[in-house]
């Protein structure tokens, strides 16, 4: 299950690890744009597979973030 990005914006924040457990709904980063804060929630439980960001990243709209295995 792949996280995209939802918008142009900056990457604020990482919450979570490779290879950490999440639950659905649980917060994986909070991206900025246009000066708000969305944040990106797991939309599955599962493991972090890989993180294709960091803090700090300019990101673009459609653009995989997260990978989360089932």
């Amino acid at each position: 299950m792949d996280l995209k990005s939802p918008a142009v914006g900056k990457v604020l924040r990482v919450n979570v690890e490779v290879g950490a457990q999440v639950a659905r709904g649980e917060e994986i980063m909070v991206i900025e744009s246009m000066k708000v804060e969305i944040p990106i929630k797991s939309t599955t439980a599962g493991r972090i597979r890989e993180l294709r960001v960091k803090a700090g990243d300019q990101v673009q709209r459609n653009v995989v973030l997260v990978v989360i295995e089932n």
